[in-house]
């Protein structure tokens, strides 16, 4: 009789730790019995309901996701509140559905650990954060994950590093599968005009926020490496603006103007497939000012032997061999992303070469089998402990 287990999303969206979600609902739907809390019924709700019964999908609407607002002082007893209310709900979904492994696939959800603690079940924190902004508060709450986990997993070496050298803690590369696209795209007849133009075409898949995901980096990259050589760059930037964050539209546009840039710089907003749309690039940047945890983007332009380029923080570099399947450019510095950039340009018979790396490194360090391995040794370690 298979155990039944229950996973723990932050987002009822289709972003990097929601994939990461279903990845991990159809490993382990083989071995054991799966169950999904999530805080709403979104897109990942219905994604998920082409796995699983509706009736394995549970949605909590008050599952207390923390943010930085949740530590201004008018709002700590509303989020007391909510923080028990939910270990009072999430242990009775643990005792009516016998759940014997809870796994919160994020680490912005607490509640989860203590409510498994509390009845008396195993406990998997997944982390695919960077807390480097919570530094105040991370040794308090670092210490929360470890004193209610059986494990910690971390996606990344880098990742793991926050919690200085933990026992309970491990790391667990996300895996990738090879794709095959077979879907066509249709671009506007200008924006094809101005790829057929390029002497180097850069593509970009994240959503766009000043400094955290560094787009303002590439933009100033291109205008130094164009006003440097007159050479002709097209960039390609697929996502929308992160919610509350839109104001920054016009910083951008003044950034393009700047250095004439409007007809090189092309927004697609948010693509429900992006993978197609890399068929369009000659290389693949992540611009990111701050850490990446393990850049799930970088590893799609990875599996499709796309060249990358990416800041030398998180963990990025991790996934780009400097100098074999890509270059690391200093963190927030958009003179070494331009010198980057400029080493494709100036050899472009480097991109194939590249890209044929960047492929082997995914089927080598980063396969789905290899996580498949992994997720199941640990389930199995977990469940056998007394």
């Amino acid at each position: 009789m298979k155990e039944n287990i229950l996973l723990v999303g932050h987002s009822g969206d289709m972003y990097g730790a929601s994939r990461s979600l279903i990845k991990l609902v159809r490993i382990l739907d083989k071995n054991y019995k799966v169950f999904v809390l999530l805080p709403e019924a979104g897109i990942l709700h219905k994604e998920l309901s082409n796995i699983l019964p509706d009736d394995r999908i549970l949605i909590l609407e008050n599952l207390y996701i923390f943010t930085r607002k949740s530590f201004k002082l008018k709002y700590i007893g509303s989020t007391m509140a909510r923080f028990i209310n939910n270990l009072f709900k999430i242990r009775r979904i643990i005792s009516r559905y016998n759940i014997r492994i809870i796994h919160t696939n994020s680490g912005v959800v607490p509640a989860p650990a203590l409510a498994a603690k509390i009845s008396g079940r195993k406990h998997i924190w997944h982390i695919r954060e960077w807390f480097g902004d919570f530094k105040k508060f991370w040794p308090i709450y670092s210490a929360y994950m470890t004193r209610f986990s059986d494990r910690v997993v971390c996606v990344s070496k880098t990742m793991a590093d926050q919690f200085n050298g933990h026992k309970k803690v491990i790391t667990i590369y996300n895996g990738f599968e090879i794709p095959q696209i077979k879907t066509e795209i249709s671009i506007p007849e200008a924006l094809q005009q101005h790829l057929n133009q390029a002497d180097l075409i850069l593509g970009c898949t994240s959503r766009i926020r000043l400094i955290r995901k560094g787009q303002e980096y590439l933009i100033e990259a291109i205008g130094i490496i164009t006003q440097k050589t007159g050479k002709n760059i097209q960039a390609i930037l697929i996502g929308d603006y992160v919610p509350g964050y839109e104001w920054q539209k016009e910083t951008i546009a003044v950034l393009i103007k700047k250095y004439h840039l409007e007809d090189r710089i092309h927004f697609l907003g948010h693509l429900a497939n992006p993978l197609p749309y890399y068929r369009l690039f000659d290389v693949f940047v992540l611009p990111s000012g701050e850490p990446e945890p393990f850049g799930g983007v970088i590893m799609e332009a990875m599996s499709l032997a796309l060249p990358v380029i990416g800041s030398n923080a998180g963990g990025t570099t991790e996934q780009i061999a400097n100098a074999q399947n890509g270059y690391l450019f200093e963190n927030k510095n958009a003179e070494d992303l331009a010198e980057k950039i400029s080493y494709f340009l100036n050899d472009p018979s480097s991109l194939e070469l590249f890209g044929k790396c960047s492929k082997e490194r995914v089927e080598k360090y980063f396969s789905l089998e290899l996580h498949k391995e992994n997720i199941l040794r640990l389930y199995k370690n977990i469940l056998n402990e007394k």
